[in-house]
């Protein structure tokens, strides 16, 4: 399962409210491609440490999923377009003394 097409897998694949164990049993072998799709995960390893009994929708649960996903999913970790990046930052001036209130 792609992650941009999950929400709406599960739309199809449930009725709400569901319990996380007919989550696990129903769809928990189901992986689910990082965007670089070289790594997966399962749903029952993403889900599997998560304490919630019960789902009321379809988005809490791929909320519930999104939100438990490890770093191979995440692109470029620490990108700020709004700024330097960290190890720019780290290595450039600071100029804190000169700043008066």
């Amino acid at each position: 399962m792609k992650i941009h097409t999950a929400l709406e897998s599960l739309e199809d694949e449930f009725s709400f409210p569901i319990d996380h164990g007919s989550v696990i049993k129903q769809i928990g072998d189901t992986e689910l491609e990082a965007p670089d799709a070289q790594e997966t995960e399962t749903i029952s390893t993403i889900l599997g440490h998560v304490g919630q009994e019960t789902y009321d929708s379809a988005d809490e649960l791929y909320t519930t999923i999104i939100g438990n996903l490890s770093d191979e999913y995440i692109g470029r970790k620490f990108y700020d377009d709004r700024g330097p990046n960290p190890s720019a930052a780290a290595v450039a001036p600071t100029d804190e003394a000169d700043v008066s209130f």
